[in-house]
C-alpha cells in the first residue's frame, strides 16, 4: 500500500515543479490584448518603440472578435527594452495605436 501513495506524492510534486518552472520562465513582456470595441480586429503588430517598422502580424490567420481577448507571448527576453508600440487593424481597415507601453509592468492592454 505504500507504493501507490509514494507514486501519488511524487506525481503531485512533479506537477507542482512543472507549474512553478513555467511561470519562472515566462517572459515579463507577455500580456493580454482585450478588444472592447465593436469591431473585430484582424491584425495586431507589436514592435519596440525605438523601431520604425511594425514587423509581422502576430494574429496570423485568426481574428480577435469584439468583446474578446487574446494572450500575447514573447519567445525570449533579451532585457534590451520594455517599451513597445502596439497597432491594431480592424476588418474594415480601422486603425488603433498605443505608444510606449511598458510591457514589463503592464499585463493587459485594451482597445475600445
Amino acid at each position: 500500500m505504500r507504493l501507490p501513495r509514494l507514486l501519488l506524492t511524487l506525481g503531485s510534486a512533479f506537477a507542482l515543479v512543472l507549474v512553478f518552472a513555467q511561470s519562472a520562465f515566462a517572459d515579463p513582456r507577455d500580456f493580454a490584448i482585450m478588444n472592447n470595441s465593436s469591431i473585430d480586429i484582424a491584425y495586431v503588430y507589436v514592435s519596440p518603440s525605438d523601431m520604425s517598422e511594425w514587423g509581422d502580424d502576430i494574429m496570423g490567420t485568426g481574428l480577435l472578435p469584439a468583446g474578446e481577448g487574446v494572450n500575447v507571448t514573447f519567445r525570449s527576453f533579451d532585457g534590451s527594452t520594455c517599451s513597445y508600440d502596439i497597432k491594431v487593424l480592424g476588418v474594415g481597415g480601422q486603425e488603433g495605436y498605443l505608444y510606449k507601453v511598458d510591457l514589463c509592468t503592464v499585463t493587459s492592454v485594451t482597445f475600445s
